[in-house]
């Protein structure tokens, strides 16, 4: 493997793109996707949604008139969108939205194996730290984990919190533990985690903490590392305000539904069973570190443990999976429910810990058994190989299965009432599905009012397919027959009796809306069962929009000079080394 400390960063990143595409070979042959459960119509409702606003003349539309029931519910107020806008902008270039959604997996998966194959650059050390980040980075984003994710979920923000979760984590461990000054790097990775999924920002920041306390139990912390780590969390802020501020803003401003309350355990059996087939189906019952990194760290243990030979940094990093592997498989999640750890919901979103400490644990374990001669560095190689090319096999028999095989049988058959929804969407159908099956009008209930979500022992009750909430209008406490309808995002109520004092709409009262009537004259809305009411005064229509606040629009200016800002720095940095 002497090749790969000669490789430049352009041909590393072309092995990287390849492998993308090589794992993601037969979906891409296909050009299909499997309508698996309701979160693939979910995701991919929001970058239609997105689309639908760039062709509206909204570049960062906020609330929703084409998809979640088109009553204006906050769907990118609250998830982060920042991949997903990217993969819209390639459908509204291409008109082809599961082209689209194919070219965004090879972008983020080659993205991803560059980013932690520098992350590992920072954490591996040695005349072979070259082959451990290549090995780290490709076994890591191509773990059949990963390829669950894309089967099951469909354009998924908390695919990219588990892919850049060791990116992030390295970034700090270098500040902490090492002289680098990562605090840039740590910066960007974290951006783009934060804007994508709020609980992998959670989990990261639960292990930084972590990490903290390890830091200043070693007595390692000085004035240039506590500086760095506070420029890290400053530029985090700076980059991310667009999504972050308005985020906490609604959440603050109006009192949200908020989640389910509950905590699914994992099985130490099913995890070992989906590990061995190399697979994951993501029922979170289940940890699947995959094969290789299963039977190599067995094998890591059992030589170590013979030959007595643990260096130092196996031992911390064995120590930290064994304690990581006990508290996820074993902690009360009675305990978990009655804390805002709640928001995790399933001990499987820990996922990112096992993998990554499991994985260390054997890259560092194989690289021990190459210094005392017990493996040839060559061996060592083609073993990282041999878990690739699992990896790759792993990707395609879930998608050969799934598309090619008729599909699975822990495949759900979903359906509303009776009818039952098509099994899959393709670029030719993607439209009309997304207009005629999947509207979900409750979306995913967290970000309704309060009053308006039903809960029967802290779950959230109601079918998503279920569109009567979502259009029903009441005057003065009455069901009525007015209809709410909408010219691209300016949604308007007509004919409402003068004599009306009160009309009681299908939306949330975010922090943003204006309800206009005659002459221009705002009128007065309050919040009544978790939707918006307004006071007619008279007025026969009414025309709603929604409108950035003031605090939204500066977090958007603060987040766009940070990005030029650090570009400039960037690149003047960049010809000034040169």
């Amino acid at each position: 493997m002497r090749w790969i400390k000669k490789i430049t960063w352009w041909q590393l990143l072309l092995i990287f793109l390849i492998l993308a595409i090589a794992s993601m070979g037969p979906q891409i042959v296909k050009q299909t996707m499997y309508m698996n459960s309701w979160d693939v119509p979910f995701h991919l409702s929001r970058m239609y949604e997105l689309t639908k606003g760039f062709e509206n003349g909204k570049w960062l539309p906020d609330i929703s008139a084409y998809t979640f029931g088109q009553n204006g519910y906050g769907v990118n107020l609250f998830y982060g969108y920042s991949f997903t806008y990217l993969v819209a902008l390639i459908y509204f270039w291409t008109h082809q939205a599961i082209t689209a959604v194919l070219a965004g997996y090879i972008i983020l998966l080659t993205t991803a194996m560059g980013l932690n194959y520098y992350a590992g650059s920072l954490f591996f050390t040695g005349g072979r730290s070259k082959l451990k980040s290549f090995a780290f980075s490709t076994l890591y984003v191509l773990a059949p984990v990963t390829f669950g994710q894309i089967k099951v979920r469909g354009l998924p923000g908390e695919l990219i919190g588990i892919l850049l979760f060791p990116a992030v984590l390295a970034a700090f461990y270098a500040i902490m533990f090492t002289a680098r000054k990562s605090w840039v790097f740590a910066s960007i990775v974290s951006t783009i985690t934060v804007t994508n999924h709020v609980l992998s920002a959670l989990l990261l920041l639960i292990v930084l903490t972590i990490m903290f306390i390890v830091f200043l139990y070693k007595k390692q912390a000085t004035t240039g590392k506590l500086w760095q780590l506070v420029k890290a969390g400053i530029l985090t802020l700076l980059l991310s305000a667009f999504y972050v501020m308005p985020f906490i803003q609604q959440i603050l401003s109006d009192k949200i539904a908020g989640a389910n309350v509950f905590f699914q355990a994992t099985s130490v059996w099913d995890s070992i069973s989906s590990s061995i087939s190399n697979q994951a189906t993501l029922n979170w019952t289940a940890i699947p570190v995959g094969v290789f990194v299963f039977v190599m760290s067995i094998v890591v243990v059992l030589g170590l443990l013979y030959t007595r030979s643990f260096s130092n940094r196996v031992q911390i990093i064995g120590g930290w999976l064994a304690v990581s592997l006990i508290a996820i498989f074993y902690t009360p999640i009675e305990i978990l429910t009655k804390t805002p750890l709640h928001v995790f919901q399933m001990m499987g979103r820990f996922y990112p810990i096992i993998m990554l400490l499991g994985l260390l644990f054997v890259i560092e374990g194989l690289e021990r058994f190459s210094e005392i001669g017990l493996l040839k560095q060559k061996t060592v190689g083609w073993l990282f190989v041999t878990g690739i090319v699992l990896a790759i096999f792993s990707a395609w028999k879930m998608q050969v299965t799934t598309y090619y095989n008729g599909g699975s049988a822990n495949i759900a058959n979903y359906q509303v009432g009776k009818k039952q929804l098509p099994k899959t969407v393709s670029n030719s159908d993607f439209d009309y599905q997304i207009q005629h099956y999947y509207q979900l009008p409750l979306g995913s209930k967290d970000y309704l009012g309060q009053g308006r979500v039903k809960f029967v022992n802290n779950y959230q009750v109601g079918s998503w397919g279920d569109n009567r909430d979502a259009k029903r209008i009441y005057i003065d406490g009455k069901l009525s027959s007015l209809q709410l309808t909408h010219k691209g995002y300016v949604f308007t109520v007509a004919n409402v009796p003068t004599s009306a004092n009160q009309v009681l709409l299908p939306m949330t009262n975010y922090k943003g809306w204006q309800v206009i009537g005659a002459n221009n004259k705002i009128l007065p809305i309050t919040t009544i069962k978790g939707k918006m009411a307004v006071d007619p005064k008279g007025n026969r229509t009414l025309h709603l929009t929604y409108h950035k606040t003031l605090l939204h629009r500066v977090a958007i200016m603060v987040s766009a000079i940070s990005v030029v800002a650090l570009l400039v720095v960037g690149l003047m940095t960049y010809f000034k080394r040169r």
